[in-house]
């Protein structure tokens, strides 16, 4: 890294090489109006008379789906005339620009989410500053503001209503995801485990939160079609056989056919508020404990889902863990026991293959197809890391 000390001008004598010119300043349209930024802030801060001073926005990388997210700082003035004494930053997250059965009305879900879910959660999530749903049919015009170019963009008429303003969690002493020990990942499991028993065989009501999503209930039909259309496409395309074999094409798309040798798995046993895509990359390892974030996938179903989604991403994506799956899987029903006293280790291993299998079955297909490039360069380590536990896991439920 170059050392802080010198200077862009400075560090270039050392290098050789010529300083980069600043990027061109671009000026972009955020999807709220100060006046609706301001007063979300008043009240996040409990201060009447705060007063917006300078946004400056930046981009972030988007998440699993695909939405752009910008960090907004922001500077404030809380009633003492000087803008350089309050200083908030903020996170701006677009609706979904893919298609698919998982991530649509990703946004508004988890807007409903914060506005009513959340304050019954035993763990810190962010809070909710704005909504589109908020500013629906203000006549005030959008806020614009200067950013340096390839930073940001001009939002765009497509995602003005589908967007979610919240705080950004404090970055100070949050420890990261790649270097995670394994008394983190057993904090992390006491955490989901506190979740669910919060809800343990009597979840939300759907009647009451229809928005919720069920990946394994109502809304399977969506999640089969995709996986099913994008299975045959692979089937058919010249580099297929690179990730499925025949015989385990064919296995998969009986799976998509006739489902219930999941499914009735995963249903009889109890269902619980699920987060849907719980792994480190959605949680703040903090010294006060787990901060959870990207609810977009929340929804109901049984808690082997989100146990299959932490164990599966974190090996995607860190490789080697400090915890097996056993450790893991013992960890979180002791936890979970700590709080219900009652839950049979049967349920969990036999939910756990049914809802590792099946989250490969609906939402690797189109992964693979949409990221096909990626994936054939990194092809042996998804079959050691994805494609293998799946199958052997889909073997042991059928």
């Amino acid at each position: 890294m170059t050392p802080a000390i010198f200077s862009r001008a400075r560090w270039s004598i050392f290098s050789g090489k010529r300083p980069k010119e600043n990027p061109p300043m671009l000026t972009i349209t955020l999807p709220f109006s100060l006046e609706a930024l301001q007063n979300a802030l008043r009240h996040h801060t409990s201060w009447p008379a705060l007063s917006v001073g300078e946004v400056i926005p930046a981009k972030m990388g988007g998440g699993a789906s695909g939405s752009p997210v910008y960090r907004l700082d922001v500077n404030y003035d809380n009633g003492l005339g000087d803008y350089s004494g309050g200083k908030l930053s903020l996170v701006l997250k677009r609706g979904t620009q893919r298609a698919g059965a998982h991530l649509l009305g990703a946004a508004r879900r988890e807007a409903r989410f914060y506005k009513t879910l959340a304050p019954q959660l035993p763990m810190r999530t962010p809070r909710l500053l704005l909504t589109a749903e908020d500013v629906t049919g203000e006549p005030a015009s959008h806020l614009m503001v200067g950013a340096p170019g390839g930073v940001a963009r001009s939002w765009g008429t497509e995602a003005e209503h589908d967007w979610v303003l919240m705080e950004a969690l404090p970055q100070e002493g949050i420890w990261p995801r790649a270097s995670w020990s394994a008394e983190h990942y057993r904090m992390a499991l006491a955490t989901l485990a506190e979740l669910h028993a919060r809800w343990w065989d009597h979840p939300p009501s759907p009647k009451e939160y229809p928005w919720v999503w069920m990946p394994t209930g109502a809304h399977t039909r969506e999640l089969l079609e995709d996986a099913r259309a994008a299975l045959i496409e692979i089937e058919s395309a010249p580099w297929g056989e690179k990730f499925f074999s025949p015989e385990r094409l064919r296995a998969w798309l009986a799976v998509l056919d006739e489902p219930s040798c999941l499914l009735d798995i995963l249903a009889g046993v109890p269902q619980t508020l699920i987060h849907g895509d719980y792994w480190p990359g959605n949680i703040a390892m903090r010294r006060d404990g787990p901060a959870v974030f990207d609810w977009q996938q929340v929804g109901i179903g049984p808690a082997a889902y989100d146990l299959a989604c932490f164990h599966a991403s974190s090996r995607w994506w860190f490789g080697r863990l400090p915890l097996t799956l056993v450790e893991m899987r013992s960890h979180y029903l002791a936890c979970l026991n700590e709080r219900l006293g009652h839950v049979d280790r049967y349920i969990i291993d036999m939910s756990m293959d049914a809802a590792r299998a099946w989250r490969f079955a609906v939402l690797w297909p189109p992964a693979i197809l949409e990221h096909r490039a990626h994936l054939l360069a990194r092809l042996g380590y998804m079959r050691a890391t994805v494609s293998e536990p799946a199958y052997a896991a889909l073997r042991r439920t059928v």
